[in-house]
Parts: C-alpha cells; structure tokens; sequence
C-alpha cells in the first residue's frame, strides 16, 4: 500500500530538509532549543516506518526517549496525528508502548534504562533528545541499536538532540569520522514560527557558552575543564563587595562536617546585584547538628542585621544526635531558612552560577576560600557531574550554588505547539 507523504522542500528548514533526505545510515540534528528538532524526528520517524521494510514487506523500529513520560509528551499523541493524516491505521499499546500499524511496528523505549532494551532485527531506530542522558546509558543504548540494524538492505539510525558540550552526539559526529554519518545543526533562530519574546528569553538566561549550545546547536566545550568556566579573578573580585549594616544577611550554606562552608551575600538592586563580603569555614568532631547551631551562631556574632536569610543545602537531614533538623535549628537561631523541596539538577545550578558570574557577582579579595574553589573545581571528565574526588573542593561553591539557583535561576523557555 502507497501512502501519500507529501514531502516538499519548501515545508522544511534547510538543516531540517538535509536532514530529512540523508541516504546515510546513521545521522544526527543537533540544535538549539525550539529549532525543530521533534517536528522533524517525528516526519522522518513517519517516513521510515513507511519505507523501509523488511523481508515481509513492512517496518519494525524502536523510538528512544529519555524517559516514558517524555515520550508520551512528544511523540506518541503527535505521532497518531501524523498516521490519521497518512490514512494509516494504528492500535496503540498504552502498557507496552508499542505502535502496531498497516505500515509497521514501533516500540518505545526509555534511555534511562537501557538494559531493558531488546529486540531483533530492525529497520529503523530514532533517539530524541540522547544528548540529555548519563554517558554510560547512551554508549550502552546505541551499541545496542546498532547490534540491530540489520532488518532490512537500508536501515537507518538517526539521533535528535540539543548539544550537551563533548556528550555523546559529539563522540559519534565529531570524534567518530565515519563517511557513512551526517550531522547537521540547526538554530533556534531559525525557527520563524518562534515568537521574538522566546529567543530574547533564552538570551538573557544563558550565557555565553550556553546559548552557543542551547541556541545555536554547537558543539560547546561545556563539560571538561572548570566547573565554573565564566570565573575570572580580574572580573568577578572586587573589593567593592564589602558589608552593608542595612541590608540583610544572606548565608548560602552547604552542610558538611568536614567543613562546613558558608559564604556570607548581599543582595543589591543595582549590578553586581551579587555581591559576597566574607566566608566562614566550620570542622567540627562533634557531628554536623553541632556544627549547624555554631555556624548560625559565628554568623550573628561577626555581623548585626535586622534579618538574617539562609539558603542551604536542600538535603534537611535530621540526625540521631538531635532533636531537630538541620533547617529547624537555623530557623530556631533567628535564620529565614529559604530552599528547594529538593536539590536543583547539578546542570542547571551550575549553569545559574556561570551565567551570573558574566558581570552580576563579585566576592571580596577576603573570601579566599571561594574564590580557589571557583578556579579549582571541575569536572568528571566526560560528564557534567562535579569531581568530588578533593575533599577540600566545592564545599563553598555549591553553596553559592543554591542561592543563585533559587534567586536567579536559568529560566528555561517552554514551547507550545510550535515546532520543537
């Protein structure tokens, strides 16, 4: 049976287009956010379930999500739009998350378990959003599918992501030279069908880096190397950020015993609206309770304020030791406790804290602590989890950290039905 997919060059973006019609049998979109990406992962996910068929005349494919849940918000109510307006008909297999078809069959898998994911011969395997999931769970999810494509004399595995730094889209388009891969990249600002206001959104959320990943779809050097990429002595110290008596004190803390680290800030209206005047550095024997209560108390000792606002870790672990929790024993020592209902993605914190470091913060030449923390820590190589090899590292940094992700957070753009 013929079905009529009524591919027009002038329906599509170039990189959307090249991406489209690729003879390879391997090929990768990256781009920006609100690019595209799912419009066109969802065409040529239509188009192969059409035409590449195997020994029996017809398709069998996998789709890989991140997660269930992201794959019913993207792809499953779309796609049954897409087969209605082919003319083909469909049964939906909620529990399985299988598309039996007139065409074909597609089975939906997640990525973030990969060891679940098993099949025999395909025709066609597509990955949205890979770049997203851990390094481990992509190299096991794609060795896998490639262990598969052997369904028929044309089998295609196309990938759809936006770039996470040197991930896994950059090992298999960059590193990976291969005559039989594509990569194309396409922009956000690409997408006329965007409203101005998301573009400026996204400009004014990311920095530097990030919008040359999360907008303009490059392979951006956003994992290796310093955590805190956007720190400069020259630009982010200053002593300018000393202690003013009328504004609150603000103490973003990490718990630990050993240390404990806080670093003292005040909120400004004018830029650098960042600006940390001291740090305080606790170790203590006696079990972190005590430290907690020492800490508030060092606090209110060194400097008098009409109000006093914590931002600590979001872990408020009560201990056995202890009647109260760690949130509970700043609240009783006269601290406005302000924190997550759970720890922020270790990504999107440290995003926040590079985006406010380009000339929104700078720390006193007296906060010693936080600024060699700022140069030294890093990275997991290959990942973008912090290395918490060096015992003495991000203490104070990821205290810093839930402050800024609670104040001035990375505000994600949302998409409606344009396309994605």
């Amino acid at each position: 049976m013929g079905y009529n997919l009524q591919l027009k060059e002038s329906n599509y973006y170039p990189w959307q287009w090249e991406f489209l019609k690729s003879p390879k049998p391997i090929n990768g979109a990256v781009a920006g956010m609100g690019a595209g990406k799912t419009h066109i992962f969802l065409h040529k996910t239509a188009i192969n379930l059409v035409t590449r068929k195997n020994k029996h005349g017809v398709s069998n494919g996998w789709i890989v999500y991140p997660t269930y849940d992201l794959a019913d918000d993207l792809f499953v109510e779309p796609f049954k739009e897409i087969l209605g307006g082919l003319g083909i008909s469909y049964e939906y297999n909620m529990a399985k998350h299988r598309f039996i078809t007139a065409a074909g069959n597609i089975k939906i898998y997640q990525l973030q378990k990969p060891h679940r994911i098993i099949g025999a011969e395909l025709t066609f395997i597509g990955f949205d959003e890979f770049d997203v999931e851990s390094w481990k769970n992509c190299d096991l999810a794609f060795k896998k599918a490639i262990g598969r494509m052997r369904g028929s004399e044309n089998c295609e595995l196309y990938i759809v992501s936006t770039p996470e730094g040197y991930h896994y889209c950059h090992k298999i388009f960059a590193e990976d030279l291969d005559k039989n891969r594509l990569v194309v990249h396409g922009k956000t600002t690409d997408n006329i069908a965007l409203p101005k206001a998301y573009v400026k959104l996204m400009e004014d959320a990311y920095d530097s880096r990030m919008l040359a990943a999360y907008r303009d779809g490059k392979f951006v050097n956003i994992q290796a190397g310093n955590t805190y990429y956007n720190f400069n002595r020259e630009n982010n110290v200053d002593d300018k950020a000393e202690y003013i008596p009328s504004l609150p004190i603000c103490a973003a803390v990490d718990f630990n015993v050993v240390p404990m680290a806080a670093s003292l800030v005040q909120l400004h209206k004018q830029r650098p609206q960042i600006r940390v005047f001291d740090t305080i550095e606790l170790r203590h024997s006696g079990g972190r309770e005590i430290l907690t209560d020492t800490m508030a108390k060092e606090i209110k000792a060194r400097y008098r304020s009409k109000s006093y606002i914590v931002y600590p870790d979001p872990a408020n672990q009560r201990h056995t030791s202890a009647l109260d929790t760690d949130h509970e024993i700043l609240r009783h020592n006269g601290f406005i406790v302000k924190a997550k209902p759970k720890a922020p993605r270790v990504a999107d914190r440290v995003n926040a804290v590079n985006k406010v470091l380009e000339g929104n913060l700078i720390i006193h030449p007296r906060c010693k602590p936080l600024i060699i923390d700022l140069e030294q820590t890093s990275n997991v190589p290959g990942t973008r989890q912090i290395d918490k090899s060096n015992k003495e590292r991000s203490h104070f940094s990821d205290g810093l950290g839930y402050l800024i992700d609670l104040e001035y957070p990375i505000i994600k753009p949302l998409l409606g039905s344009m396309q994605r």
